[in-house]
């Protein structure tokens, strides 16, 4: 599987399970690059590479890849709604994607903890924001995608 596909794989198993959760209704999922959030409450998520490996092991038609990356979500509440909706929806999304194996070839560890809560603007953060403030839960998890190439 190569890197576009295991992006799309991952995305995917995000936004139909997330459809599923109490949290669709009210906090739209907004990708990287994507989406400039006009709600009060959001998910914003990013998918990272961090590690690539390309390698022939024996002869013609023996080569494999592995390539790691890492799934960021920061789930913003607006400041004063308090911070149990933002990290609810922090560890809904750790459910969906840690310990599993996507598509045979995507390796999903377990999530990191949710961060703390912040309440300063965020470089992360799309550049239209409803308003000036909000709470910040983000969370993270790691993930290996091997193929054959």
């Amino acid at each position: 599987m190569n890197w576009p596909e295991a992006e799309a794989a991952i995305r995917l198993v995000i936004e139909t399970e997330w459809a599923l959760t109490p949290y669709a209704a009210t906090m739209p999922l907004a990708w990287e690059a994507e989406t400039d959030v006009a709600e009060d409450q959001f998910v914003y998520i990013t998918i990272e590479g961090t590690f690539g490996d390309k390698t022939i092991y024996g002869g013609v038609g023996k080569r494999s890849s592995i390539e790691a990356g890492l799934v960021f979500y920061h789930a913003f509440v607006p400041t004063g709604t308090g911070k149990d909706l933002a990290l609810n929806a922090v560890n809904a999304i750790s459910n969906i994607l840690q310990l599993r194996v996507i598509e045979s070839d995507i390796r999903v560890d377990g999530a990191n903890p949710p961060s703390p809560i912040e309440m300063t603007p965020d470089r992360e953060m799309p550049r239209t924001q409803p308003s000036g403030m909000f709470y910040r839960c983000s969370g993270s998890v790691s993930f290996l995608v091997l193929g054959k190439i």
